[in-house]
């Protein structure tokens, strides 16, 4: 783990540039602001406009943004398919950008994110909304819901980015919150009978094994995904 402010973000990349680090993976709040600093940068990470995973190669800085995947993933390992279907995002932050991009991707025909801000600059498709929590309660016809959002985490465990009046109805659920195993948000929606439900340690884990694809420029069986989720939940879990 690598701390730096804003200031120092310049020096750090030079000193990847000579060779310090073959690649590092970036968090908020600089997924944006490193985008400067780079000498290219790949198609998805242009259309998302965020980089999460940055590339030392012939002595240029590439970046690229393994969130995508991860989340792509995380849909195809549970099934869901968004195709001509409505989706609605909780949350306009952190991981969203990625997430909706692979929602546009994968051909959802309607987005909704849900916000806390009046005047929101998360920008969207002219056939998405942005809408404030309070008109999620007029939302038909959902297909997914993804929570966005750090409500639920540990150590606030009780907490819930949804109420009892917006309580929609869906056909799948992914919280990317993965401590707790699982969260209120999804005890609610088991409840209701809503059989995929997921929480966010898959997506987790399938960024990070696409972040060492991009640095080794190899691709891994997919059963290292498996045994590495499978060992971490034990971790986690139990």
């Amino acid at each position: 783990m690598i701390e730096r402010q804003s200031d120092e973000i310049g020096q750090l990349m030079e000193e990847i540039k000579k060779g310090k680090f073959k690649g590092i993976n970036v968090t908020i709040p600089y997924k944006v602001e490193v985008i400067k600093y780079l000498d290219e940068v790949s198609k998805i990470a242009k259309q998302i406009g965020a980089v999460n995973t940055i590339t030392c190669k012939n002595g240029k800085l590439i970046g690229d943004n393994s969130d995508y995947f991860g989340f792509l993933k995380t849909l195809r390992i549970n099934n869901i398919d968004v195709k001509g279907k409505k989706v609605l995002v909780l949350g306009t932050g952190g991981a969203s950008k990625a997430i909706y991009n692979v929602l546009i991707d994968s051909g959802a025909e309607n987005v909704y994110l849900a916000t806390i801000e009046e005047n929101d600059s998360f920008k969207v498709r002219t056939k998405d909304r942005l809408i404030h929590y309070s008109a999620v309660s007029g939302l038909k016809n959902i297909e997914l819901i993804v929570n966005c959002t750090p409500v639920g985490m540990y150590p606030n465990i009780n907490e819930c980015p949804l109420n009892d009046s917006n309580f929609i109805d869906t056909n799948a659920l992914v919280d990317i919150v993965y401590n707790p195993e699982e969260t209120v948000l999804m005890k609610k929606y088991k409840q209701k009978g809503v059989k995929v439900i997921s929480n966010g340690l898959m997506m987790l884990i399938s960024q990070a094994i696409k972040s060492e694809e991009i640095w080794n420029e190899e691709e891994y069986d997919v059963k290292i995904l498996e045994k590495i989720h499978t060992r971490l939940s034990e971790k986690l879990y139990k």
